[in-house]
């Protein structure tokens, strides 16, 4: 059975539909979206301070031309013509950065508590990416179905959403995460169903070749393997099978990304080729003298520290919402998270969660060491439970500055860099704010390359450059 065919969105969201029918909250209530209608003729954007992330400079006094989507002329503010028929959007005391990008996003989620057991929502997941800010999302896993469908409909425009570059589903040991996961918690008469439909299993190299050929005709942009172990009694994947997977992705023109969690996935992971982590190492610090090890491999690491903070925090007491969080979820959601049922069980995952709780600095430290070791950290959230789309990713960039990357730094790490991984280019058109540059864009208050929270002080969004409407969730 084909991968397309294995993984059918339908049966997926009928397996979740069955298994909550007896408990399963409604649709959660969320921030709105909408291209502002009709889209004006172009967009002059009035003495504002440009941030050239490539360059690192930001330049204020400024006049932004737009139009057909693009950044048309970038001059000193008074120098240049207004387009005609342009509408204009005042800068002063603002700063123009480009659209973020979130190199561990996941459209076919859901991050309300697990303890709700609500359905994945993508639409309004991309309705969140979008209120934050986040104008592409690179999806390493999305088993739904509709990855690939869901893309082309985002790109043509039929469906308003970030800009998507998919892996499809994940590959997996027989018994690897996320299968693992969900034999360990979704009930018996139905996790024998659920399982081997979040993930593609392989108990070997060939099948392994195989789903990766499968993939590839399917049309996905890159192909994940998961080689970390949660639970902590699941399957890992070997080095054959890693190694075997990254060939077949090559010669059919695909790069591969891993989900790591030690030292040893990570050297494994490099050593079979893989063109970037998708975890860092977050279970352990890493051995001195392993850093230049996993350094010399030359792939970029997303570092991920927020997801797994996160549920470090599951039992620390109520969790406080960031602005972004409280613009875009329910208040009802937000104090969901506390406190948590008394029968919720954790039995399964508990050593896991023991273990991640104790490498908290750790994670950190890791990050700022293979930084200074002159490894490329991208910036991505892995939306799930407490990881919400669009401002998890926010949440994220906190972190890198908590792990010694500069603002700026952290800012590239969610644009410049993330583009040009994804872009294979050195020359991405999109990343940046420069002239023929793709004008997905946020305009936000102060100077973010000063404290990176300004990038939540959002007073415009552009996508294509045209402005979205954007309303907070509640508002009449």
């Amino acid at each position: 059975m084909g991968v397309s065919k294995q993984f059918e969105g339908w049966g997926f969201a009928l397996v979740l539909a069955i298994t909550c029918a007896t408990g399963c909250a409604g649709p959660r209530p969320t921030a709105h979206v909408a291209l502002e209608a009709p889209a004006p003729a172009g967009i002059w954007i009035h003495d504002v301070a440009v941030l050239d992330v490539a360059t690192g400079r930001r330049v204020a006094g400024r006049d932004v031309s737009i139009a057909g989507g693009r950044i048309v002329a970038i001059e000193p503010t008074g120098m240049g013509a207004k387009i005609a028929g342009a509408r204009t959007i005042e800068g002063a005391g603002a700063t123009l950065v480009p659209g973020l990008i979130d190199m561990h996003g996941h459209v076919y989620a859901n991050p309300s508590p697990t303890w709700l057991q609500r359905l994945p929502e993508p639409d309004a997941n991309l309705e969140t990416y979008l209120y934050a800010g986040v104008t592409t999302v690179f999806d390493p896993s999305d088993a739904s179905g509709d990855a690939i469908a869901r893309r082309e409909r985002t790109a043509s425009g039929e469906q308003l959403g970030p800009r998507i570059y998919t892996t499809g589903p994940a590959i997996t040991p027989t018994n690897g995460h996320p299968i693992s996961l969900v034999r360990a918690f979704a009930p018996a008469w139905i996790g024998w169903y659920l399982a081997p439909r979040v993930a593609v299993g392989v108990a070997d190299a060939e099948q392994g070749r195989d789903v990766v050929a499968t993939l590839a005709d399917d049309g996905v942009d890159a192909i994940k393997i998961v080689i970390d172990e949660i639970p902590l009694e699941s399957d890992r994947m070997s080095p054959e099978i890693a190694r075997a997977i990254v060939a077949t992705a090559r010669e059919r023109g695909l790069r591969t990304v891993a989900h790591i969690g030690t030292t040893r996935d990570a050297i494994d992971a490099g050593d079979a080729g893989v063109s970037l982590l998708v975890h860092g190492v977050y279970k352990e610090r890493i051995p001195d003298d392993q850093i230049a090890t996993i350094a010399g491999f030359g792939i970029p690491v997303v570092a991920t520290i927020e997801v797994f903070d996160n549920y470090a925090r599951l039992a620390a007491g109520p969790r406080v919402a960031t602005k972004l969080e409280r613009e875009s979820e329910s208040a009802a959601l937000l104090d969901a998270f506390d406190p948590i049922p008394e029968d919720f069980d954790r039995a399964a995952l508990q050593s896991w969660l023991d273990l991640n709780a104790s490498a908290v600095e750790a994670r950190v430290e890791n990050v700022r060491r293979l930084h200074e070791a002159g490894v490329t950290i991208l910036a991505g959230s892995d939306a799930q439970s407490g990881v919400f789309p669009g401002p998890g990713l926010h949440r994220e960039l906190a972190n890198l500055v908590r792990a010694g990357l500069t603002p700026i730094e952290a800012i590239r790490a969610a644009t410049w860099d993330a583009a040009r991984f994804l872009a294979e280019s050195d020359s991405p058109d999109f990343g940046n704010v420069a002239v023929g540059q793709r004008a997905d864009l946020i305009l936000v208050d102060g100077d973010p390359t000063r404290n990176v929270a300004l990038l939540q002080e959002i007073r415009e969004v552009l996508v294509g450059g045209v402005p979205l409407v954007r309303t907070p969730v509640g508002a009449d």
